[in-house]
């Protein structure tokens, strides 16, 4: 029922006459409450209730909002009703990021909280009084909706506010320290928050004092919004997301997408309070300003986090490139960071300290905390809250402490913090409610397949299914099969878990999985995406047990051409979980595999030999049409029982590895041109765009340096490029993994994308070679492989699949949705690739840190992967390591090694006086002296001895670097001096001339992790289960 109401208002004309205007506002008395417990209200089409089993409900007003939103982003802060008057306020005053930050919670089911629309709802609207102001009334308006609230449910309202009290209104500390006293976390953030001083984001309301248009740092007022959209539009100013470089922060850049040129940003006072992340507006300098950007590798910098954005940038910084200075902030993109307290701040005293962030690219924080004492050297989480123009650094506040710095257990949670993996996920904790949902299985009440369930489901339980798995794997997702029809055809199986079935569509588990959105592996453990009932019991494919599946079953005749493809949901029971290295050994010919007895073996022999000539002539047809075939760099790391890093282990490429990919490839594509099929708007696909040319341009000359021709007019002449490369590295394989590298990187991301969004050609994934592909094969990690499953099965009107979209409000069908999910899967997946390198780096400087650390010296071969100004970059592949050796130190001076004339490791610290170092980028650089015979040079892809290094930091990462030993080629026999003259070189010098950096070697008294905790129960721990693949390419 709706009750209309007229607001009349007089407006005057541009002609001074003046009109009144009526608006019509309908009221509605048939407004639910969306409250879990109420009988009387229709709940129909809302998912989101509020708990019947919380005490009270919370009714924040919009000063709270303002001040406090980032404590109702913490977990624990449910059932709160957001009022439509405060969200009206939200986006009638432009505050779109606070705004969508609060949606966004109050569509999380999990949070249990709804927003009530009482401005249209007969017995919440409250009208304005005569000389009241408008604040006042929406007080008033938030009051009579807790009262409404509070009569129609018999349940406790509090309102929260800071400016207005009375009857059941708290501040917020009040309310903190009320129902949270324990709650350590809300507490210091209540604290921290009510000390902020709030300032909007510039060319929206500003609340405080107006400053000044400049400052003595060197920062300028930004533009006003009107007059920056204006400039945008006039392509006078240009719009983008800031990157400052890791490995130099003193630069900038904005990419340019109509000039396809990156505009460097250089220094701060060009930057002008922009932080790495934010969107800015900029304005392009005049020509003679322009500059050409440094190349050189930054002393105590850390890896670029994209490697594709920093190649590219490279090949662009050879010329002269335009600059800018930014003039406005469209959008910032502040989020946690974790950081260390400046070393000094305790001698210095005071409350405000600076804080020194893990990423090196974000600046000092300005923080306010009691007793520095209680956090300096230790990790921890800050927020920036605001940037005055009059401060040299932003202002912040202290969030939680992770920890000690440099202990292993603390630097793992700060690269969660920093790559915004979830407080649940990092715990590993699930939810009650979640929890709640899972099947029984106990060693008392082992879950069993229900009879009902079995009559739906393809019985495949008499077929010979197994599994090949990386050592130790627990959430084992997929399945293979092969069978020999009596006709001379074959059936190929792909049998992928049925996370589906127990995971049902806007359960709480689902929405926990799709806020994960991918299980994180790190170096030594991972973070599940769902609970481990799931992941490695109930969902895992185990041998010797009935377990549920979703089949892609393929009918190929004599030449394994597909005739027939069957898509289902089955039951199956796995022969083996077969290791990788195991069915290797099979395909060679083994009689049998360590590990298997003679009967497993004998029987699995034949069938991992057919499935193997099956795959390879798929794999062939596949890369015949110009799929290609990449390079990663995948370790593990062998721990003893004391727990210490004694070794880094390339992963070994054995053919079976290639094969078991090619099938699930197929599994993938199949799936994909199904479910396109069925859901021609909303079909959850994974695409590839091809590369632009500009992204070869490293690839082409570091080929052409090697006598190779690199052709990449289209994906198929690319493969046939890499193919000769290969071909022609045989004597020297490292190089054809280089440069196979550096394609790599040169690729474009490949991602998820819902098929309404794109034309069909732009679904064609470039890397694979194929028009249609998805995400099927591994659901127990990969929340886009579950939707996948979802969509596929009603595709083929799975009974189950039916019944549950009706019951559970299925969304799969629209495509808004399912692209909104793909975006954020995107970012789940970008960050957990990420997250997964950093870790490998932590461990790879724990390994030099227990080699070096008692005097000792760590000496490897390695090969020349790039060249900078000042030095260059050293692959090792034995141990995966990828580090900088510097020629020139800080201020540019050479600092040759010593130890490359005399060939002796101890020497690497002493440097050749009076030399030169001349660069041809990317190809070369040279070292000239009046003291050597020859000029020294360094080219790309030559082989070097390395001494590695580490170089300790208080607020950041420990780095890896190297120190020169020497050429390790055949050609270094030019370069290297006898010891005749060697000494005749040297001895016109005297002692004092040779510039020497040698440092004492000192005994750490304290290892960097000085207690490794205990890792899971394995001797040697792989990096990923993930293939190159899935991190780039598919």
């Amino acid at each position: 029922m709706t009750l209309k109401l007229d607001r009349s208002f007089y407006k005057k004309t541009r002609t001074n006459s003046i009109i009144k205007l009526v608006r019509e506002q309908y009221l509605r008395t048939d407004i639910s409450c969306f409250a879990e417990q109420c009988s009387r209200c229709s709940h129909k089409g809302h998912q989101v209730l509020l708990s019947a089993t919380a005490d009270h409900y919370i009714v924040p007003d919009i000063s709270v909002i303002m001040r406090y939103l980032e404590l109702f982003e913490q977990e624990e802060m449910t059932g709160m009703i957001a009022s439509q008057t405060m969200l009206m306020h939200l986006q009638q005053h432009d505050k779109t990021k606070i705004y969508k930050k609060l949606r966004h919670i109050l569509n999380d089911s999990r949070r249990k909280s709804v927003v009530f629309y009482n401005e249209l709802f007969k017995e919440t609207k409250v009208l304005r009084l005569p000389n009241e102001s408008s604040s006042d009334r929406d007080w008033r308006a938030l009051c009579q909706m807790g009262q409404w609230y509070h009569q129609h449910l018999n349940k406790k309202i509090i309102l929260i506010s800071e400016v207005y009290s009375g009857d059941q209104v708290m501040t917020m500390q009040a309310y903190i320290s009320t129902y949270w006293p324990d709650h350590t976390l809300l507490n210091n953030l209540v604290k921290a928050l009510a000390d902020v001083t709030l300032e909007e984001d510039d060319g929206k309301i500003r609340i405080g004092k107006q400053v000044s248009a400049a400052s003595p740092c060197g920062y300028v007022e930004y533009k006003p919004l009107n007059e920056l959209e204006a400039g945008i539009k006039s392509n006078h100013y240009i719009s983008g997301t800031i990157r400052c470089r890791k490995d130099n922060r003193d630069q900038a850049y904005v990419h340019h997408a109509k000039l396809d040129k990156d505009i460097i940003i250089m220094g701060n006072e060009h930057r002008n309070r922009a932080v790495h992340g934010d969107t800015v507006v900029v304005e392009i300098l005049s020509e003679n300003n322009w500059t050409t950007a440094s190349n050189d590798i930054a002393y105590n910098a850390s890896p670029a986090e994209d490697e594709y954005e920093e190649d590219r940038f490279n090949n662009e910084n050879k010329s002269t490139q335009p600059t800018g200075r930014v003039v406005g902030i469209l959008n910032r993109n502040w989020r946690p960071y974790v950081a260390t307290i400046q070393e000094d701040s305790s001698e210095l005293g005071g409350s405000i300290h600076l804080a020194i962030p893990l990423d090196p690219v974000i600046p000092k924080i300005r923080v306010r905390y009691h007793d520095v004492t209680l956090i300096e050297n230790q990790r921890i989480v800050v927020r920036i809250d605001n940037w005055p123009i009059s401060s040299q650094y932003p202002n912040g506040h202290f969030v939680r402490s992770l920890g000690p710095i440099h202990t292993l257990s603390t630097e793992i949670s700060a690269i969660l913090v920093e790559h915004s993996i979830s407080v649940s996920q990092a715990s590993q904790g699930f939810s009650e409610a979640s929890l709640n949902e899972m099947p029984i299985d106990t060693p008392e009440m082992p879950w069993k397949p229900i009879e009902e369930e079995l009559i739906e489901r393809r019985d495949l339980r008499d077929l010979t299914v197994f599994s090949i798995d990386p050592p130790n794997c627990q959430d084992i997702d997929d399945a293979l099969s092969v069978k020999e029809l009596k006709n001379g055809h074959v059936e190929l199986g792909v049998h992928i878990a049925d996370v589906s079935y127990f995971v049902k569509e806007n359960s709480m588990t689902d929405l926990e999985a799709r806020s994960r959105g991918t299980t994180v592996y790190l170096a030594d453990r991972r973070f599940d995406m769902l609970p481990t009932v799931l992941s490695e019991r109930v969902c895992s494919l185990r041998h010797k047990v009935d377990r549920y599946a979703v089949s892609v079953i393929w009918t190929l005749d004599a030449s394994y051409k597909i005739t027939d493809t069957w898509f289902g949901r089955s039951v199956i029971n796995s022969s083996c979980e077969m290791e990788y290295e195991q069915a290797q050994q099979l395909l060679d010919g083994k009689s049998v595999a360590t590990g298997l007895n003679v009967t497993l073996s004998k029987k699995l022999k034949p069938y991992v030999t057919k499935l193997a000539d099956v795959l390879r002539v798929m794999r062939d047809r596949r890369l015949n049409k110009g799929a290609l075939e990449l390079e990663g760099n995948e370790i593990k790391f062998k721990i003893t029982d004391k727990q210490e890093i004694t070794d880094i282990i390339p992963k070994d490429s054995l053919e079976i590895h290639g094969l078991v990919a090619e099938a699930m490839i197929m599994a993938n594509s199949s799936v994909g041109k199904r479910i396109y099929e069925g859901f021609r708007d909303a079909a959850i696909l994974r695409h590839h765009p091809p590369p632009t040319v500009h992204q070869f341009d490293r690839l082409i000359k570091a080929a052409e340096s090697k006598g190779f021709f690199v052709d990449y007019s289209s994906n198929k002449t690319l493969a046939k490029s890499l193919a000769e490369i290969t071909k022609g590295c045989k004597n020297d394989p490292e190089i054809a993994r280089l440069l196979k590298t550096m394609a790599t990187i040169a690729m474009n991301e490949a991602g998820y994308i819902s098929s309404g969004h794109y034309s069909v050609p732009d679904y064609y994934h470039y890397g694979l070679a194929l028009e249609f592909y998805t995400h099927f094969t591994s659901p127990i990690r990969r929340y886009a492989d579950i939707i996948a499953h979802r969509q596929l099965l009603l595709c083929v009107e799975d009974p189950v699949a039916k019944r549950d979209q009706v019951k559970n409000k299925a969304i799969l069908y629209r495509d808004n949705t399912v692209s909104d999910i793909c975006d954020h899967l995107n970012m789940k997946s970008r960050e957990s690739k990420f997250a997964q390198r950093d870790s490998t780096e932590l461990f790879q400087s724990l390994y030099v840190l227990q080699h070096i650390q008692d005097g000792d010296t760590l000496i490897e071969k390695g090969i020349i992967s790039e060249i900078r100004s000042n030095g260059f970059y050293v692959f090792i592949p034995k141990l995966g390591i990828k580090g900088p050796v510097y020629l020139k130190d800080r201020d540019g001076v050479p600092i040759v090694p010593l130890s490359l004339i005399s060939g002796k490791a101890e020497q690497d610290d002493e440097v050749i006086p009076n030399c030169s170092v001349e660069t041809n980028l990317p190809l070369n650089i040279q070292v000239t002296s009046a003291n050597l015979s020859y000029p020294i040079q360094f080219s790309l892809f030559d082989h070097v001895r390395v001494s590695l290094k580490l170089r300790k930091s208080h607020a950041h990462q420990h780095m890896v670097y190297m120190t020169l030993i020497d050429l390790d080629h055949t050609s270094t026999k030019e370069v290297l001096l006898t010891q005749t003259e060697m000494r005749k070189a040297i001895e016109p010098i005297n002692e004092e001339e040779a510039v020497k950096t040698k440092k004492k070697k000192k005994k750490n008294q304290v290892s960097m992790y000085e207690v490794l905790e205990k890792f899971r129960k394995m001797s040697i721990i792989e990096t990923t289960n993930e293939s190159l693949y899935d991190n780039k390419q598919i």
